[in-house]
């Protein structure tokens, strides 16, 4: 019974030395993310730590099969022997492509057997690490915080990186026009006074109330947007209130207007004539994305119309962690991207870990939607701790 509470132990202190790294498997120029260091030890029969003669490596890949293993001395130049208190502790380096051999991408399991002669007894140390098809410092270079709309784009420093003028407008001033010294509109999309966007600045006052058409309610928080009838200039936003209702001060003319709310799916459009003070209704039905495929991931869901109005069929989703390097619990998860494609309807949806629950915690994902003309849109964005969430931007 004693023995057999010692080998318990043995295995729980063995067990805790697990961790994940993740590595590349270059073989021409070797760099820090080309290699493998790991910490192991070597216990007595009472489970103390005490020096090791000799050690033997297996290394398991994706397949499960082995792909290496290897045994020496404790002497060997890959191993570095260093003492903590009067114990001995080892430090094992060796470069990826020596362990690995051909280095496919994926999960590898490693065990480190570190071997006391005096007894025979030998110590697993069990690790684990993954290998990617590029360095990380290349992947970091690649990324930026730039939104992509139509070919045009604007970073986090507020320069503009180049394209069409449909590039949507990230930074604007919030002052009269007036006071500002370039002249003519701020954009394609926007030909208004940004101090006069949250409501218009027309003559007649408009209420747009948003209602549930399943159960007659009022859809509080809906986001309200009102453009011209052609759609080349934003009038007003507005967000509804308690009751469903958002206020704005438009002119005599014929507008677009458009709702999005979560869980509700409204019309793409609705058209509103103005000819004096008025009040229009926009009728939405209640929508259910569904459950995730396991509980602990978060749907992110949504739908896609072109400017017509009309589902954008075929219109490609992906989400990716561009900060490369993330868990979730004991989990590596790969930095490879998630993809979705909108169907006939225009809606799409991709099951993705939230964003607190990995580590880091709090890392956003990058979402990119492309159709077949090019990339409408690029944005980094945190993926909420819910069961289900309506991609925005």
């Amino acid at each position: 019974m004693i023995q057999k509470l010692i080998l318990i132990a043995l295995g729980v202190l063995a067990a805790a030395s697990l961790f994940g790294a993740i590595v590349n498997n270059s073989t021409t120029s070797p760099t820090a993310e080309d290699s493998l260091s790991c910490v192991f030890y070597s216990l007595d029969s009472l489970g103390n730590v005490t020096t090791a003669d000799s050690f033997f490596i297996l290394v398991s890949g994706p397949s499960g099969a082995v792909v290496y293993k290897d045994s020496s001395s404790i002497s060997d130049s890959r191993v570095t022997a260093t003492s903590i208190r009067s114990k001995q502790f080892y430090s094992f380096k060796e470069q990826v492509s020596n362990i690995d051999g051909a280095g496919y991408p994926g999960s590898y399991s490693m065990t480190i057997l570190a071997k006391k002669n005096t007894g025979g007894l030998l110590t697993p140390n069990v690790f684990a690490f993954q290998i990617i098809d590029d360095d990380l410092s290349d992947r970091l270079a690649l990324i930026d915080d730039s939104v992509l709309v139509k070919g045009g784009a604007v970073d986090s420093n507020r320069t503009e990186l180049g394209g069409d003028s449909s590039a949507t407008a990230r930074w604007v001033w919030n002052s009269p026009q007036s006071n500002h010294t370039l002249s003519g509109t701020f954009g394609k999309y926007l030909d208004t006074e940004v101090s006069g966007v949250s409501s218009g600045s027309g003559a007649y006052s408009v209420t747009i109330q948003a209602v549930d058409s399943t159960i007659g309610m009022a859809v509080p928080y809906a986001l309200i947007g009102v453009r011209s009838i052609d759609q080349s200039s934003l009038i007003a936003v507005g967000k509804t209130d308690s009751r469903g209702q958002a206020s704005f001060n438009l002119d005599a003319d014929s507008f677009m207007v458009t709702a999005t709310a979560p869980g509700f799916i409204f019309e793409s459009y609705d058209t509103v004539v103005v000819s004096g003070p008025a009040t229009d209704t926009l009728y939405c039905d209640q929508f259910d994305p569904g459950a995730p495929s396991f509980p602990t991931l978060c749907r992110v869901y949504g739908h896609l119309f072109t400017a017509g109005g009309a589902p954008e069929e075929n219109a490609s989703i992906s989400a990716r962690l561009p900060a490369g390097v993330v868990r979730f619990g004991l989990t590596v998860i790969s930095p490879t991207a998630v993809n979705s494609t909108s169907d006939s309807t225009g809606y799409f949806y991709l099951d993705l870990v939230p964003s607190d629950s990995l580590t880091p915690a709090g890392t956003k994902y990058e979402f990119t939607i492309n159709r077949s003309d090019g990339t409408i849109l690029r944005q980094r964005l945190a993926v909420p701790d819910s069961s289900s969430w309506r991609l925005t931007w």
